[in-house]
């Protein structure tokens, strides 16, 4: 499904495609979503002409691979009419329709299906003697789509080479040319699109059939297919399928492959009911040959009668089974009903980003009911708790509003609605039919309790940022600039953090809203950008003007062109990441400059205070020592006397030192954005964060690594980490 939105809607350019974000865990052949989305793109060009939102375009898509099931599967109907007649395939007919899973299955884009209309032509080609037919449809089927599939049509070539119905000689010319052609089609074209060389159904055999890794996703016992599949997918027709084939002696050799190919099937331990889906309408025959032997007898003797009003029960439990499946069905995806209600509550809003969970994702949520270009979504599968705070709204599943899974998240977001899923059908006597389907919550909708503040942020950005791009000239520019300013309590800029080291008060906080980073042409302007923060209370920030056109906003946003939205979009993200790291880092740096230039200050007029009480005290015990040597008092009188002029010097040194130190600390302030830059550039170097980091991902150890480089950059750029070195 999210290939075939792929190609209609980002066609050429293959970076945006779904699988190169989830690629799944084997990969599969684009071949079938290209002969869909080929097959359907008029009637999709057609309405979107028409300005149809793309979540119709679905079920454009599964009418189209269903209408491919059911075409082929009406040629292998009338095949069967020209052998059996015209009352076999009328019964043949009701039987297949009024069972469950083949209906429910054939729009179904799985790889299974998009086999099915392959396997119906091969079917076909072999009921009417078609060898060519047969062969090419059937090597499709293996080399393109499901290898499994050998075993059943391998079953079929037996047959033909034992009845000699085609010769060995004519199999290997039809065959080998076939089969090298199918598999430069399969590789060329899959290979493109995975990005390397591939042969998709090459790779899916070897994972699941030699390395039995399928395993891994469940396994079921070896009778699970006999005892369970074919009774859901057949229905209580089931039991006619032995009478059939005692009756109508032909069908033994159609039949028989498919039962001994369920019985292969089933010594793989990952079953799944579509893995043998193909077979259906082979055994559909046999029910209608039973019921086609009883309906022509059905007035020649009352048991006959009888026979045939017990027939009529049967198909009468196929329908009703089948009505029963699909009231459990329509409980059974709640992703697509969480996201269609997802879109109505907040159809109005001009971005969200939305983070859809596994079972949303599994239960209906797909590329078309992701209806708006602008809005942001995320189906990413490895994210903790405090990575979906970012998001602003939530497809998170629980099985109610008190579960784990929402604990953490009740002080930071709200419930917007819930979706319930089946959970189990109960008998209930009183009621008609007496069945009752229960169902339990599933999916809750959350919405971050900031959101709409954020939002209304956002809106005046949006208006401030059109006004900076529609008037050009400098009075303008500066009016808005003006505009554009916060109160002084949540300004942040060069003289407000030296200020605040100063006086010893550096708390850095990270804002809730960035104000778009507004730079100049030239390289150094841009480098001294500064970031404002519009504050949530602080209405004072917008005109009326404005604040009239908010929702005006809201509304035209939506309407933005995809490309345009998409590159002014990441523009303005890309900055405010930028501003926001330069701000963060700014703080870092000059918080380190100062505390490092002040304590190489503090510790040089340590050392000076400390030779000096050194020297005194020397002078002190040769007063009160009492020595009576002469000439070794003169001695060490003399070299404190030395020692003493060197302290001398050492302080006025430390004293031209001091003053050098806080020149540059005063010039800090306007050497700041090189140091920044300087600090930045090596940060990147050793991949401590790049332009997508946040300002809350600054913390601990890169906080300390920040102080290092600081203390590296002041030492190459001031000379005063090397000449504190020095003097001790």
């Amino acid at each position: 499904m999210q290939a075939m939105h792929d190609i209609l809607y980002h066609r050429f350019n293959l970076s945006e495609y779904d699988h190169n974000e989830f690629p799944g865990v084997v990969p599969r052949t684009f071949i079938g979503p290209l002969i869909i989305s080929a097959l359907s793109s008029p009637v999709v060009g057609l309405l979107h002409l028409f300005g149809i939102n793309k979540f119709w375009m679905q079920y454009v898509v599964r009418l189209t691979l269903a209408v491919a099931v059911i075409a082929t599967w009406y040629q292998l109907r009338n095949s069967l009419k020209k052998l059996f007649g015209s009352t076999f395939t009328w019964w043949f007919t009701l039987i297949s329709v009024s069972q469950y899973h083949f209906m429910f299955y054939m729009s179904r884009p799985l790889p299974n299906i998009m086999v099915l209309p392959f396997v119906l032509l091969a079917l076909e080609g072999w009921l009417l003697g078609k060898n060519k037919q047969f062969l090419l449809s059937a090597g499709a089927a293996i080399v393109i789509f499901r290898a499994e599939l050998a075993m059943l049509f391998g079953l079929y070539l037996i047959i033909d080479i034992y009845f000699k119905k085609i010769d060995v000689t004519t199999l290997i010319k039809i065959v080998v040319p076939a089969g090298v052609f199918l598999v430069l089609i399969t590789v060329s074209v899959d290979s493109l699109f995975w990005g390397r060389l591939l042969w998709p159904e090459a790779e899916v055999f070897w994972f699941n059939s030699v390395l039995n890794k399928s395993s891994e996703w469940g396994t079921s016992p070896f009778l699970w297919y006999i005892y369970s599949a074919l009774p859901r997918g057949l229905g209580p027709s089931i039991v006619l399928i032995p009478i059939g084939l005692y009756l109508e002696r032909r069908l033994t050799p159609i039949v028989m492959p498919a039962i001994v190919y369920i019985i292969l099937f089933s010594f793989l331990p990952h079953k799944e009911l579509r893995f043998i889906i193909y077979v259906f309408p082979m055994l559909n025959m046999a029910s209608a040959a039973a019921c086609t032997y009883v309906y022509i007898r059905r007035t020649k003797a009352p048991i006959y009668e009888l026979l045939f009003w017990g027939i009529a029960v049967i198909i009468s439990l196929n329908i009703i089974f089948s009505t029963a499946l699909v009231l459990v069905a329509m409980t059974n995806y709640p992703g697509g009903i969480a996201m269609t209600r997802f879109h109505k509550l907040l159809k109005n809003e001009p971005f969200v980003h939305v983070h859809i969970s596994n079972l949303a994702a599994q239960t209906g949520v797909t590329r078309f009911t992701q209806m708006h270009s602008h809005w942001k979504y995320s189906k990413n599968e490895s994210l903790n708790v405090d990575q979906l705070q970012e998001y602003t709204h939530l497809l998170i599943e629980a099985k109610s509003k008190y579960s784990p899974n929402l604990k953490a998240f009740t002080q930071t977001h709200t419930i917007l609605d819930s979706v319930e899923s089946f959970h189990q059908i109960t008998m209930n006597y009183k009621l008609i039919p007496p069945i009752k389907i229960k169902t339990k919550p599933a999916l809750f909708i959350l919405e971050r309790k900031n959101f709409r503040d954020s939002l209304s942020v956002d809106v005046k950005e949006d208006n401030l940022e059109r006004n900076m791009y529609e008037n050009e000239s400098s009075d303008v520019s500066n009016e808005y600039t003006n505009n554009l300013d916060p109160p002084d309590d949540t300004l942040i800029n060069n003289k407000d953090e030296i200020s605040e080291v100063e006086n010893e008060q550096v708390m850095i906080e990270e804002p809730e809203e960035e104000a778009p980073v507004r730079a100049d042409d030239d390289r150094n302007s841009s480098e001294e950008a500064t970031l404002t923060v519009v504050d949530d209370d602080s209405d004072e920030n917008i005109s009326v003007e404005e604040t009239e056109h908010v929702d005006i906003l809201k509304t035209r946003k939506t309407k933005k062109p995809y490309d345009e939205y998409k590159l002014t979009n990441r523009q303005e993200k890309k900055k405010r990441a930028i501003a926001k790291i330069k701000s963060e880092t700014r703080k870092e740096v000059v918080a380190s400059a100062k505390e490092k230039l002040r304590e190489i200050m503090k510790r040089r007029k340590h050392i000076t205070e400390d030779i000096k009480d050194n020297v005194t005290a020397q002078l002190t015990q040769l007063e009160t020592d009492g020595r009576g040597d002469i000439p070794e008092e003169e001695l060490i009188v003399e070299d404190i006397q030395e020692e003493i002029q060197s302290v001398n010097d050492t302080e006025a040194a430390g004293a031209d030192q001091v003053q050098d130190d806080e020149k540059n600390v005063n010039n800090i302030e306007f050497n700041i954005d090189s140091v920044v830059e300087e600090v930045i550039a090596r940060l990147i170097d050793k991949k401590i964060y790049d332009d997508k980091t946040k300002s809350e991902d600054i913390k601990g150890e890169e906080r300390i690594v920040i102080q290092r480089i600081v203390e590296e950059v002041l030492s190459e750029k001031f000379n005063v980490t090397t000449n504190y070195n020095e003097d001790r």
